[in-house]
């Protein structure tokens, strides 16, 4: 096999990075990709904006991305319409990007599928000015996200968001929320506990609907449930364990260019991180990253 350069950026706060960070490397020598360098985001290190600009200044085409959904929403910053290429290998705990371009968990096979593949252009969300891969969910998730500790995550995995789940859906109080699409002039109100704005395919480790797609240049908006906390437990249930809808189904709705109004003000969370408060602007930044996969 062709010998390949790349440099990797990876956060060694996310679950599992720290005792593979070796794995990773034995798999590109394995695969002949070069790691011309590595650039690790820590608590104590180099924050991912530092590990991206220096990722970026060292000039390979090729950028490995080892982290969650937060790690990589943030990294598509600085990738962004650029030549860059971008292979992502998961360490996180969900992991809905990887699984919505189909990523294997294994690093090796990851590492090996990076290797064997071209890069293909897929789209992004936006926020305001800011690019998002997966999914910005407003209500109770947002809340569970501000409350929900790295120790939990690192010890509990997913069952930590479950934990957290629980305490924050008995305070949570249901809000009012006011959707437009200014290119299809078309406007939805509703009162609900938890809304969904996804380019992923992905939610919460779940397929979002049979045919989501990365590249389809539309985002996919859904509530769970309405104003009772029963109904978005029973709606939760459905979403996690009910058969797949296809997204043209009444249940979702589709946008390009959306406008989101809520009363009370709401939290917005970007794959797992906190990053905005209603009212936002969401887009979608179509063939925006180029990834191999």
């Amino acid at each position: 096999m062709k010998q390949q350069a790349a440099v990797l950026v990876v956060n060694k706060s996310s679950r599992r990075s720290q005792r593979l960070l070796d794995d990773i490397a034995a798999a590109c020598q394995k695969y002949s990709i070069e790691l011309r360098a590595t650039f690790t985001v820590s608590k104590s290190g180099d924050s991912l904006e530092q590990a991206m600009k220096k990722a970026l200044a060292a000039n390979e085409t090729l950028i490995l991305i080892g982290g969650g959904d937060g790690t990589i929403s943030n990294a598509v910053d600085y990738v962004a319409y650029t030549n860059k290429e971008i292979g992502i290998i998961p360490l996180g705990t969900t992991n809905n990007f990887a699984r919505s371009i189909g990523m294997p968990e294994s690093i090796d096979d990851c590492v090996k599928r990076i290797a064997h593949s071209k890069a293909r252009e897929v789209d992004l969300g936006k926020i305001d000015n800011e690019y998002f891969a997966n999914a910005a969910t407003i209500g109770v998730s947002a809340n569970i996200a501000s409350n929900v500790t790295n120790r939990q995550k690192k010890y509990f995995g997913r069952l930590a968001y479950g934990l957290v789940g629980m305490i924050e859906l008995v305070k949570h109080k249901p809000f009012y929320v006011r959707i437009s699409d200014v290119d299809a002039d078309m406007e939805i109100s509703m009162e609900t506990h938890q809304l969904v704005i996804a380019n992923g395919r992905y939610h919460a480790g779940k397929a979002i609907a049979t045919d989501a797609a990365l590249t389809s240049r539309e985002l996919v908006l859904f509530a769970l449930g309405g104003r009772s906390k029963l109904g978005l437990v029973f709606r939760m249930i459905d979403f996690y364990s009910g058969r797949r809808k296809s997204i043209r189904h009444h249940s979702y709705v589709l946008g390009r260019n959306i406008r989101i109004h809520t009363t009370p003000q709401q939290k917005v969370e970007l794959d797992g991180e906190l990053a905005f408060t209603t009212p936002v602007k969401l887009s979608v930044a179509a063939k925006s990253i180029k990834v191999r996969y």
